[in-house]
């Protein structure tokens, strides 16, 4: 074979693999790019909740202050220690699932930026990736009306009534209908808590979450969407 020719291939072969390279090495900067900002958003997120709780708690500081005392009236220790632990843990709880619901939509956040990391090589490749973007940019709506959702409900609180218990003197009457009273209040926190933990659950996380999957399934359809571009000798 002639010397010039056999140059020219084992140069043409040399800048291939630079350009193939080259394409990974943007694509996979890009997806760092992406991952970056995804988890910037999740701390500026997290940075708001935090803030909320805490001008929550200052907010209801007294109302708890009065439902403690309502509690104190109770002679029963155990029925005492009972109640406390249970004003203090419905916040608890709300506390436990908006961290929750925060690291899911986090989460989405992450894969969604994978698929539009994806969605922009195959575009760059010439690929018809319009549906892709479309879905796309739905499921980044979702996602950040999903997180003020959240924030709104981490800033709730759940205390009873105090204006619905009365004061229990030393009368086993009295007394029993304080514990009587501490329990239907309890009990219509506990259901509110409840609702408004399912309604976002089944409701605005639950159409982030189908958002991004109908972006993946989007890309799904685009033919050989990882194919990186033909270098031409």
């Amino acid at each position: 074979m002639n010397t010039k020719i056999k140059k020219f291939i084992v140069l043409s072969a040399v800048l291939g693999g630079l350009v193939f390279s080259t394409s990974f090495i943007k694509a996979e900067t890009r997806f760092e790019e992406l991952k970056r900002m995804a988890e910037e958003r999740a701390e500026q997120a997290k940075e708001r909740v935090d803030k909320m709780r805490e001008e929550a708690k200052e907010r209801v500081k007294n109302k708890r202050e009065e439902v403690e005392q309502k509690i104190s009236k109770l002679r029963d220790q155990k029925k005492k220690d009972s109640a406390l632990k249970i004003n203090n843990q419905l916040d608890n709880i709300n506390q436990i699932w908006t961290n929750h619901f925060l690291n899911v939509l986090n989460r989405l956040d992450e894969v969604l930026q994978k698929i539009a990391s994806r969605t922009e090589k195959a575009s760059a490749n010439g690929k018809d990736v319009a549906n892709v973007k479309i879905a796309i940019q739905t499921a980044v709506q979702k996602i950040a009306t999903a997180r003020i959702a959240v924030e709104n409900q981490a800033k709730k609180t759940y205390l009873v009534d105090t204006t619905a218990i009365s004061q229990a003197d030393q009368t086993s009457n009295d007394q029993g209908s304080l514990v009587s009273k501490l329990r239907e209040q309890f009990k219509i926190q506990k259901d509110l808590l409840k609702a408004d933990l399912t309604a976002l659950r089944d409701g605005l996380i639950k159409e982030a979450r189908q958002a991004v999957k109908s972006a993946f399934e989007a890309l799904s359809q685009v033919p050989n969407v990882d194919e990186e571009p033909k270098t031409s000798n």
